[in-house]
């Protein structure tokens, strides 16, 4: 049977590497069931996810779930080389090159230590390769030094991605919150005098969305890592604005403003796509009319000229139907802080006051 060690050698090989070609280097969303990364977020996340939701406190619960994303990046590289390896392994023990490798025992551990050996550049010595078995050793110092080269260079682009979605989640804190929501938004920029400020802060966060679904799709264990501050997601954030942009488009007695509208096209098409992607089941969001009328007499309070409560409240559950119940889907599966309108406030026992 060993003549299927040298084709399932070369298909687990080509696999491995395709693998990691179309998760660091191809700049694009990465799909695919048989992806590792998403085999290992199925198998990894729930479990992990399951023992940081049963902590005491929302501190040890956060340093719990924080560790996730970067254990998974780490198991993530292991798991690469390790198909990789196996790859040579068989590859060098199949009849074909079997020969080639020194101590002549032809064993398949001999194989896996002479594989590792020669992806890892150790260069012990110990096992020495002859004839066309050395062009296969050649190959896999070759290949290990480019996989680990391929990570290196991915690790800056992934903190980078992320250090930019934070800093908007950051600047949102002092604005809407924390946690944020829509609703507090509106109170804070229209009590102190900022209303007028709104178009130009839907539209930078328009290109933060962008940039989160470019960034989020293109490198997925983007989504796992959480917010380094108390209360904060980015999930929640994403959220917030679409919450408040909404409240503008529906609720508002004006024209629409423009900026809004962008806004809650591009949150629209970002939710989905994530929603999407992570294979994910609506979830009911469901905000009562006494609640909304709460928000809306605010809303009277600190100046905006809004519609009648019905027209309003009818408007605004519509357009909230095509992000809200998938949003709440992403939120839950990624444990964020629950805010006003998202998250799963009774299952952490947490409920934000406006």
């Amino acid at each position: 049977m060993r003549w299927v060690a040298l084709p399932a050698g070369i298909s687990l090989l080509s696999w491995a590497l395709f693998d990691v070609f179309r998760t660091l280097v191809t700049p694009r969303a990465a799909r695919g069931r048989t992806r590792l990364s998403r085999i290992l977020f199925r198998l990894l996340w729930r479990p992990w996810r399951w023992i940081g939701m049963r902590r005491r406190t929302a501190q040890a619960r956060e340093r719990v779930l924080a560790v996730a994303a970067p254990f998974f990046f780490f198991v993530l590289l292991v798991g690469w080389a390790t198909l990789v390896l196996l790859g040579f392994g068989l590859i060098l023990w199949s009849p074909a090159f079997a020969h080639g490798v020194g101590r002549g025992d032809h064993s398949f551990g001999t194989a896996i230590y002479f594989s590792g050996s020669s992806l890892f550049t150790l260069g012990s010595g110990d096992v020495v390769a002859t004839g066309w078995t050395r062009a296969v050793a050649v190959i896999a110092g070759a290949t290990g030094l480019g996989l680990f080269a391929v990570v290196i260079a991915y690790l800056p682009v992934l903190y980078q991605a992320f250090n930019r979605r934070e800093v908007g989640v950051l600047l949102l804190d002092a604005r809407a919150g924390s946690p944020p929501s829509g609703p507090e938004l509106l109170h804070r920029m229209g009590g102190a005098g900022m209303a007028s400020s709104l178009p130009e802060l839907f539209a930078e966060w328009e290109r933060w969305v962008a940039d989160v679904l470019e960034t989020h799709m293109s490198y997925p264990l983007l989504a796992v890592f959480r917010s380094p501050h108390e209360e904060t997601s980015w999930v929640t954030a994403l959220g917030s604005v679409l919450d408040a942009a909404t409240l503008i488009i529906t609720s508002v007695d004006d024209d629409p403003e423009e900026h809004a509208k962008l806004l809650y096209g591009t949150g629209v098409h970002a939710v989905e796509d994530l929603f999407h992607y992570l294979r994910l089941t609506e979830r009911e969001a469901v905000i009562s009319r006494d609640e909304f009328e709460d928000v809306l007499q605010d809303m009277r309070n600190e100046g905006f000229s809004v519609r009648p409560l019905d027209d309003a409240y009818a408007r605004f559950t519509e357009k909230r139907a095509k992000y809200a119940r998938r949003l709440d889907a992403i939120a839950v599966l990624l444990a964020a802080p629950p805010a006003l309108w998202i998250g799963d406030r009774s299952f952490l026992g947490a409920r934000t006051p406006h």
